[in-house]
């Protein structure tokens, strides 16, 4: 592996909800390829004609690509999108994809009509050994399980995580199941494997306006769960991963460094206009790096890296060269 791409959406307009990359060879700095335009056409996978948060992975055989993507136009409103974008390619430029909408796909699942079901939302992809399939989870909340808040003009969707198992030809999934349950809404699960502890780690996001949970105030950020297996339980830790003060983040994705030599954990600092870095050597106590601006031709929006190789690389660089 030779450096890191970046698979992201660039803003909430129909033009910047489309999938984009970026490289680096650091994992910190990065440079848009196609000089910042989509590398794939929204308007040719999805329901929506507009994708948001695509999660990018390499599969187990280190030649088959997974994209996931929430099928969603953010112009129509928060509560538009009923489902995802399913994408695998071999090479990163070429793309089989299917849309899937949970109405549709799942009549007769009680709540998850199209009147009740308020998202689906960033979808992932991991590959689960006890099941020997990859696992595609993400967030949902319906309309049934609103929340109060301390303002009595707005009640909180309620977002659970929720995972289904993708068919061979990564065309379908499985009815959701319940993943994990913050007890509180939570979004943008991002699973990875701890093997020095022999874990699972998901990191997410506690969602929302701020109110009390089990004791603790929610305040928008990155939080840490751990279990032994994908299917829980999930023992969650309650305290912001993110650097102090910083709020609000979301869309937080982990990956390892090519050395060896730990782990990043970047997120999205929507409203301050940068992504925020951490690194950490044993994936629970994290320090900060570095902020990197979004502007100009890079612009992300809540993304995921993988490493690549430099066949890999130069490949992407011929189909999607920058000026």
């Amino acid at each position: 592996m030779s450096c890191y791409l970046f698979a992201f959406f660039s803003d909430n307009t129909p033009q910047g909800e489309q999938i984009r990359y970026a490289v680096s060879k650091d994992g910190f700095n990065y440079t848009s390829l196609n000089d910042g335009n989509p590398v794939v056409a929204s308007d040719t996978i999805s329901l929506k004609h507009s994708i948001r948060d695509p999660h990018i992975l390499r599969a187990k055989d280190g030649k088959t690509f997974y994209l996931v993507a929430t099928d969603m136009r953010s112009s129509e409103g928060w509560q538009s999108n009923d489902g995802m974008v399913l994408m695998k390619s071999t090479d990163l430029i070429h793309w089989q994809h299917t849309a899937i909408d949970f109405p549709t796909r799942f009549p007769n699942l009680p709540g998850f009509d199209r009147e009740n079901l308020h998202a689906v939302w960033a979808p992932q992809t991991i590959y689960d050994p006890e099941e020997k399939r990859y696992m595609i989870y993400y967030s949902i909340g319906r309309h049934d399980w609103e929340y109060p808040t301390n303002d009595p003009k707005f009640n909180q969707p309620y977002f659970r995580l929720f995972s289904s198992y993708a068919n061979e030809d990564f065309t379908d999934i499985t009815e959701p199941k319940l993943l994990f349950d913050f007890g509180k809404a939570s979004i943008d699960g991002d699973i990875v494997y701890d093997e020095t502890n022999d874990q699972y780690v998901l990191f997410f996001k506690d969602e929302g306006r701020s109110v009390m949970n089990h004791g603790w105030k929610t305040r928008q950020g990155v939080m840490r769960a751990t279990g032994k297996s994908l299917k829980g339980p999930w023992s969650i830790e309650w305290k912001h991963l993110q650097k102090p003060g910083q709020y609000p983040v979301e869309g937080s994705s982990v990956f390892p460094l090519i050395d060896g030599k730990g782990w990043v954990l970047m997120y999205d600092c929507y409203a301050n206009g940068y992504y925020q870095f951490c690194t950490s050597k044993d994936l629970q106590h994290f320090t900060y790096k570095q902020d990197t601006p979004t502007r100009g031709n890079f612009t992300p929006r809540h993304g995921s890296v993988i490493h690549i190789t430099s066949k890999e690389y130069k490949r992407l660089k011929k189909a999607f060269g920058s000026k």
